[in-house]
């Protein structure tokens, strides 16, 4: 991901970006509504009682409007962020992110406070009746569409009402979190095989000690890594940069992120070419699930063991966390790894160590089955993400990874029995997770 896309997926995330632009849009439309008025005025000529709006009214009448709309923005302020408060405590607070980039928030917002804005610049314009100004002034269109702003106002409120009512469901929350997750799937990971190797000039580069090293510039989560920046500036100075951290991992600042090789022993790496290299990675206080797919598994990871802890018990909400959380790895199962080694011009690059398949599947299993002692449905709906996993998997066409992928799906499913076996106790749910479990097996066996 580009510095610009990080940037932008910034912007978008928080809760002013988008209602300013609105706010801006509201105050360009009073002026141009003005001015509309004013040119029905030079050439053709109308009264104040136009539409039966008199100076003073159209006065009332607009600061009605403003002081609604600014009222109603402060009482949307405030469910958002008892929204924000129940989520927190209710799910996890990894997913407050997600509330304030949600576009409905951010437009209902920036729509009330941009009729607001509106409002204030048409009602500097109304001018009383009164010495030299027989008949006084009034904006006639631009308050007319004030007052079909003001309808615009409620249909918002109304609008907030149900989208925050919709939003704050466990159902809507995870689907949420689980498209955004799937939609970095299919914008970044490849999906054909690939051979991830490296040369042997390379290797031996990479296994000397012969590197500078390059400090993290700040302390806090690695959020993205341009890479074809970071290869295109490889081939500039003849280099093999190493990333030392996973995208969403934590680092220090002044402890080491880069590793940089020379392939021409004459070009000696120097400050304005380490500032250069360093320019292209960023790190924050927070993940984002852009670059970082992990993290939209983590997210649900946690509304899941939430909703398995004793104090809330809530095995439905485990049961949907499950579902979409094997409609992820579904995805992910259907493509090779993403590569570790990036090459151009023919030799090797860039090297940064990326999240694999196995990664992202204990994420997605083992805390929750570490959780689930005694839970049947939970067990049983894990061992049934096991088999939809088995099948998707027999279909990879790279062997040394499919392999690897059969090993940890073997090794889950054992895991599960046996839990079952510790902790159920009654004789029939026994047989029934011994009947998952040979469905796993067999389809295990299909395609070793």
């Amino acid at each position: 991901m580009t510095k610009s896309e990080n940037l932008w997926n910034h912007l978008i995330s928080t809760l002013w970006f988008v209602p300013m632009f609105i706010v801006l849009a509201g105050v360009i439309l009073g002026f141009a509504f003005v001015g509309i008025d004013y040119f029905i005025d030079e050439k053709l000529g109308y009264y104040p009682q136009m539409f039966g709006i008199e100076p003073s009214g159209a006065k009332d009448l607009l600061a009605v409007i403003a002081s609604s709309t600014i009222t109603i923005a402060v009482t949307t302020f405030s469910i958002t962020i008892v929204a924000l408060t129940l989520a927190s405590t209710q799910f996890s607070p990894r997913i407050l992110r997600n509330f304030m980039r949600d576009t409905g928030n951010q437009i209902v917002l920036g729509v009330l406070v941009g009729i607001f804005g509106y409002c204030i610049i048409v009602l500097r314009t109304i001018r009383e009746s009164g010495a030299g100004n027989d008949y006084g002034y009034v904006p006639a269109v631009s308050v007319m569409f004030g007052i079909i702003l003001g309808f615009a106002a409620i249909a918002a409120l109304i609008y907030f009402i149900h989208h925050v009512a919709i939003s704050i469901q466990a159902t809507t929350i995870i689907s949420l979190i689980a498209d955004e997750t799937l939609t970095e799937i299919k914008k970044n990971f490849p999906v054909r095989d690939y051979e991830d190797d490296i040369d042997e000039q390379a290797s031996k580069l990479l296994a000397s000690d012969e590197f500078l090293e390059i400090n993290a510039n700040g302390t806090g989560y690695l959020q993205n890594a341009d890479a074809h920046e970071i290869v295109n500036l490889a081939v500039k100075y003849d280099l093999l940069i190493k990333l030392k951290r996973k995208i969403g991992q934590f680092t220090i600042e002044e402890m080491p992120i880069l590793q940089v090789f020379s392939y021409n022993k004459e070009i000696k790496p120097n400050f304005e070419m380490i500032e250069e290299i360093s320019s292209n990675y960023e790190i924050d206080n927070y993940r984002t699930v852009e670059g970082d797919v992990a993290f939209g598994l983590r997210q649900i990871v946690d509304i899941a063991l939430k909703a398995l802890s004793p104090a809330v018990n809530d095995t439905t909400t485990g049961v949907i966390c499950v579902n979409y959380l094997t409609a992820i790895l579904y995805e992910l199962a259907k493509r090779p790894s993403c590569p570790n080694f990036f090459h151009k011009d023919g030799k090797v690059r860039f090297v940064m160590e990326q999240q694999g398949f196995e990664d992202y599947f204990d994420l997605g299993f083992n805390q929750i089955r570490q959780n689930a002692g005694g839970n049947v449905t939970i067990i049983l709906v894990q061992m049934n993400s096991l088999r939809i996993l088995c099948t998707i998997n027999s279909s990879l066409s790279f062997e040394p990874e499919r392999l690897k992928r059969h090993l940890l799906l073997e090794t889950q499913a054992r895991l599960l029995f046996k839990l079952a076996e510790d902790t159920v106790n009654i004789d029939e749910d026994l047989k029934t997770i011994s009947r998952y479990y040979q469905n796993i097996q067999e389809s295990l066996n299909r395609k070793k």
